[in-house]
């Protein structure tokens, strides 16, 4: 988006997912969604040994996230 000379965050919102340490060094710092990937991981692992073992599966597994507000985020703002 510099390259282009795109201002981020006065012409555009940018938000990344997991919060990987390299975010919060972007210029600007990467507004992201964080999960826990280990419990991810986990959850991932017993279904697919469920998944292998031909058990039932359950339903869907929602995980819970977090928003880590940086600098990347704010335009579009309302006004």
């Amino acid at each position: 988006l510099q390259e282009c000379h795109i201002d981020v965050p006065a012409e555009v919102s940018v938000v990344g997912f997991d919060d990987i340490p390299a975010a919060s060094l972007a210029n600007p710092p990467l507004t992201t969604v964080a999960q826990d990937t280990r419990l991810a991981g986990e959850v991932l692992v017993d279904t697919l040994l469920r998944q292998i073992r031909n058990e039932p599966m359950e339903g869907a597994t929602m995980l819970s996230t977090r928003l880590v507000v940086r600098r990347s985020c704010g335009a579009g703002v309302a006004g």
